[in-house]
């Protein structure tokens, strides 16, 4: 069986969260709430996606041995990671509340009223 990327001890690769995270900070930047469906926020999205192929963020990988092909978004998911954490860090520091509160906040506000 051939090897896999997530199989290796070091397929963690902090450099791609890192880039990761950035652009996701981009993309947020550049996105218009006012417009969400605007060419200017489907060009921004799409630039977005390139960018994290370009940094390996998003990975297709063949499998010969098993003849399947795999999506390995690992370092985008812990660029999203990165983000998140130091947000809810920053916003528990500036509202005095512990990081699992404003968690639990912002999970309320997912969910749709009872």
């Amino acid at each position: 069986m051939t090897e896999h990327q997530h199989d290796k001890p070091d397929a963690s690769d902090p450099d791609k969260s890192r880039k990761a995270a950035h652009v996701i900070l981009d993309g947020l930047t550049a996105f218009d709430p006012d417009n969400p469906d605007s060419e200017r926020n489907r060009e921004a999205m799409e630039l977005a996606f390139s960018r994290l192929l370009e940094i390996e963020a998003i990975e297709l990988l063949y499998d010969e041995d098993e003849e399947e092909l795999e999506l390995d978004v690992s370092p985008l998911i812990e660029g999203v990671l990165l983000v998140v954490r130091r947000l809810v860090a920053d916003l528990a520091a500036r509202t005095g509340v512990s990081p699992e509160d404003v968690v639990a906040s912002v999970r309320s506000s997912l969910d749709p009223p009872a």
